[in-house]
């Protein structure tokens, strides 16, 4: 309400209420309230509504796939098991399909790390036993000459073991190692000194002829490495061939890639050992007294090397005879 005085000569002789009911007032605000109840109700049983949406179609998936990811090994660290794939079209479904394959890969790595522990005591226990029976034999002999025949056996095993040794840690150093440092890499200069290294060992052997291009062939790469795996082609071609035979080179580009030819004049490999012929530990030794010397680390060297370096490396057979390596690397 308001009230006015009403005055006469100065003085309040009386005063005029004016008073207005509240009661609209009231129901307009009680309206008010009711209207913000009705909002924060219907947000928080949108918000419940979403919270079960979003955890049937998030959360139990990720949950799921959480346990699956906890019970992927057993007790001896083998893979026994995998991921079930949701076939959705979200981020949950590339997720669910990306632990698949990890898995995979996984369950591949540990069954490389047994086969391959498997490997390498299969190729020392065959050295170690000769080794044990030469010594055994030279004790035995009292010819020194049949005794001195017995100690190039054991002197002949032991630098095999050396050479196993030697690969076993090359091919680690390149399954672990970091990313190499590349630079530009003349292909036509590294061949050349690769093949002059060849050269200089001495006159046995097969004839390295290096058939070089008139420019410099630039690829991406490590100098160092790219000369290990041609050293370890070359070094096979050169096994595989008979004494006075001859292993060709050759260097050729096309647009984009550079690609080295080697081509040795052996027996050539057998069709059904192709596709196994960069396989670790993977031997064929047709009878060549160069061949039994390998280690069947050489080319899984060369092939891991050209694989780091985003080239790609096969082996066939020439129609005229022998066996042919190809690298194929890309160019800068």
């Amino acid at each position: 309400y308001s009230a006015v005085p009403l005055r006469s000569q100065g003085r309040v002789v009386g005063a005029v209420l004016v008073s207005q009911s509240t009661l609209g007032v009231l129901r307009g605000l009680y309206q008010v309230r009711v209207s913000v109840f009705r909002v924060v109700l219907i947000s928080v049983l949108v918000a419940t509504v979403l919270s079960l949406i979003l955890a049937g179609t998030i959360a139990r998936p990720l949950h799921d796939l959480g346990r699956q990811a906890s019970a992927l090994l057993d007790s001896r660290g083998q893979v026994k098991g995998g991921f079930r794939v949701l076939n959705r079209r979200d981020e949950i479904g590339d997720l669910s399909r990306s632990l698949d394959q990890l898995a995979g890969r996984l369950r591949e790595r540990i069954s490389f790390a047994d086969s391959f522990a498997a490997d390498v005591a299969h190729e020392f226990r065959n050295p170690l036993a000769s080794i044990r029976s030469a010594t055994e034999m030279a004790a035995e002999a009292e010819d020194p000459a049949v005794q001195e025949r017995f100690h190039s056996v054991v002197a002949s095993e032991v630098a095999r073991m050396e050479r196993l040794l030697t690969d076993l840690r090359e091919i680690a150093r390149i399954d672990s190692a970091p990313e190499e440092e590349f630079d530009r890499v003349d292909l036509n200069q590294l061949i050349g000194h690769v093949v002059q290294a060849f050269c200089l060992r001495g006159p046995d052997g097969a004839r390295i002829d290096f058939t070089a291009t008139t420019n410099p062939v630039l690829v991406w790469g490590c100098g160092d490495s790219l000369a290990r795996c041609l050293e370890n082609v070359i070094d096979n071609a050169i096994g595989f061939s008979p004494t006075e035979g001859r292993v060709a080179i050759a260097l050729t580009t096309s647009p984009g890639e550079a690609t080295v030819t080697v081509r040795d004049h052996g027996p050539g490999i057998p069709e059904e050992h192709v596709d196994r012929i960069f396989s670790r530990f993977f031997t064929y030794r047709p009878g060549c007294a160069a061949a039994k010397s390998h280690t069947g680390l050489g080319l899984a060297i060369a092939e891991a090397i050209v694989r780091n370096h985003g080239g790609r490396i096969e082996a066939t057979n020439h129609p005229a005879g022998g066996a042919v390596m190809r690298i194929a690397l890309p160019m800068t």
